[in-house]
């Protein structure tokens, strides 16, 4: 079997690895149209990722996960509150019986750990190779790239990313819907000591999030912050400088952080919610941002993606020797159908939660207000509602292992 991902990104080495480990011998390759990055970026110039237990799970599957936790760091419990308002809520690690709730890792070290188990696993790596389209119109799809011959395949996993312009290509029909909201990423130093803390806080400009890193510097305390708020106010904070972003920042989060220091590189996105009406065609497999984007305030995007891979990975590996054949229609419908629930679930969940980090004036986040003191009263509901964050108990089966 010939299998072909499009996009080197995380996602798509992470397909080629679930594949190639339930299809031994199936040829993987990973079609990258950039030159990957090499080197390591500053400490406050970084990118991270949050991991929950789900993903841990899976990466320990695949032999790589005590690499990448070393590399990370823990969150051992997750403070909501609210700028300015009464209502605050704490999630710990023992609402759910775990050590932690989630990992932080920064993205080149789990594209590094990717990209070298992908290698290990026999999957080829073309980077750059730029692809101009994917023709579907013969038995099986065949991968073009402008000038050069057309690549035969017999399965095609599509992880340009959101927005693709792969699925445009091909017609795809996609559901994008604005949010008037644009995130800031950025790595941030306090004074003190990390104790494992995420915190999420309702702001007068809109939801921010602060993800523990691993600290760089004695007396200090690393944070990965994402930031979503009017495109206004954002460009704004994008164009301040250094002191006047900081300045904001120390406003919005108050002082139990201790004093803000330091900000690394900054970035920002517009913020969509982009789904296609289809994820599976004859031979095609769309994944990741260019199937469903997520807004980010609840950090499971690359999760979702990764519970995606491994049921795909399950499915082919089951339906190998069916007279249907492994990759067609109506085995790739099976797939579409079993990532169903859990995206449907994920996408909800993290709609809701942009929602309610939205402030709305004073008498209608009374309510939100109340829900967080409620939150913190009632155990159960704190617990079901953690242990849904860990992505556990999603109906994901083990790993066909070989």
């Amino acid at each position: 079997m010939r299998v072909e991902i499009v996009g080197g990104g995380m996602v798509g080495l992470a397909f080629a690895i679930a594949l190639k480990r339930s299809l031994p011998l199936a040829a993987v390759r990973v079609l990258e149209a950039r030159v990957l990055p090499s080197g390591v970026p500053s400490p406050l110039d970084s990118r991270a990722t949050a991991l929950n237990l789900a993903s841990r799970d899976i990466l320990d599957s695949w032999g790589i996960w005590r690499q990448i936790a070393a590399a990370g760091a823990a969150i051992r419990a997750i403070h909501v509150s609210s700028r300015g308002r009464f209502g605050s809520a704490i999630m710990e690690a023992s609402d759910v019986g775990e050590a932690a709730l989630g990992y932080v890792v920064e993205n080149h070290h789990v594209g590094a750990a990717l990209l070298k188990l992908a290698a290990d696993n026999g999957v080829l790596l073309q980077a750059p190779a730029g692809v101009t389209g994917i023709d579907v119109s013969g038995p099986s799809p065949l991968i073009l790239r402008g000038k050069e011959a057309p690549i035969p395949a017999d399965l095609v996993v599509i992880a340009d990313g959101a927005d693709s312009a792969l699925c445009r290509s091909l017609g795809v029909n996609t559901v994008k819907r604005e949010v008037e909201q644009r995130a800031v990423a950025a790595n941030v130093r306090f004074e003190g000591a990390s104790e494992g803390t995420a915190w999420e806080r309702f702001t007068e400009h809109g939801p921010l999030a602060l993800l523990p890193l691993p600290d760089d510097v004695a007396g200090s305390q690393r944070y990965n912050l994402i930031w979503s708020m009017h495109p206004d106010e954002s460009r704004a904070m994008e164009n301040a400088d250094d002191a006047e972003f900081l300045q904001a920042l120390q406003r919005a989060v108050g002082w139990r952080l201790g004093r803000l220091t330091d900000v690394g590189r900054r970035t920002a996105w517009n913020l969509s919610r982009i789904a296609v009406q289809e994820q599976v065609r004859a031979g095609v497999v769309i994944a990741g941002n260019a199937a469903h984007t997520l807004h980010p305030v609840a950090g499971q995007g690359f999760n979702l993606s990764l519970r995606d891979a491994s049921r795909l990975a399950q499915i082919l590996a089951v339906n190998r020797d069916s007279d249907e054949g492994s990759v067609s229609l109506p085995v790739l419908r099976r797939y579409e159908s079993a990532v169903g629930k859990d995206q449907q679930e994920t996408t909800r969940a993290t709609d809701f939660l942009a929602t309610l980090f939205r402030s709305r004036g004073v008498f209608l986040d009374l309510p939100r207000d109340a829900a967080l003191v409620g939150l913190d009263l009632l155990v159960p509901l704190r617990r079901t509602i953690a242990r849904r964050g860990t992505g556990k108990g999603m109906g994901l089966v083990h790993e066909v292992r070989h």
